[in-house]
């Protein structure tokens, strides 16, 4: 169910604001929660992507051979 917000913008904004969403044969209300729907999507898919990344690095990548021994590792 959807429910209403207010929202305080300046006359210039709001004007420029209106104009863009009759451009685009949308209501300023449609326009704006279409915005707010993509920034939430965006926030989403940027936290998915991070838990992913996080889980890859916890995993460790194989990157073929073997651990050096501790000569090797200490050789000059």
């Amino acid at each position: 169910m959807a429910k209403n917000i207010t929202l305080r913008l300046g006359e210039a904004v709001l004007r420029k604001a209106k104009h863009l969403a009759v451009e685009q044969d949308k209501s300023l209300s449609q326009r704006v929660a279409e915005l707010i729907a993509k920034c939430v999507e965006r926030d989403e898919d940027y936290a998915a992507a991070r838990r992913r990344a996080l889980a890859r690095i916890d995993r460790g990548m194989h990157l073929g051979g073997r651990p050096l021994t501790r000569e090797e590792a200490h050789e000059r």
